[in-house]
């Protein structure tokens, strides 16, 4: 496996807590919303994906691309571990990979794009 790009990010979930839903509706998809509006704390949830997609776009703008927010999708396979799913077609076929995780009031995201090997 090739690494490309990587990106980090950590957010507050306070930050997310009574998000003007305008707003919300122009960072997160239907999906993300309706995903972390079932949870406990919406807002923690919220920051993972907050902080997975300024992660991604990190990753991206190491390799001289760019993407926007509205554009990635941070969603959950059957077993709970998250994926993205690029909404821009011209980069759908890169392998992003991520890890998210919430604790304390504060969210982290680890992102990396690869490409080669097994999954790549």
């Amino acid at each position: 496996m090739n690494v490309k790009g990587v990106g980090v990010d950590c957010e507050q979930a306070s930050r997310f807590e009574n998000m003007d839903s305008k707003l919300m509706e122009k960072i997160f998809t239907k999906n993300e919303i309706d995903y972390c509006s079932r949870k406990a704390n919406p807002s923690q949830h919220l920051a993972a994906r907050f902080a997975a997609k300024e992660a991604v776009i990190k990753c991206f703008g190491s390799m001289g691309c760019r993407i926007f927010m509205n554009r990635i999708e941070i969603l959950n396979r059957k077993n709970g571990s998250p994926y993205v799913r690029m909404l821009d077609k011209n980069l759908s076929t890169h392998g992003v990979k991520i890890s998210l995780s919430h604790s304390g009031g504060m969210a982290i995201a680890f992102a990396a794009v690869a490409w080669g090997g097994k999954n790549g």
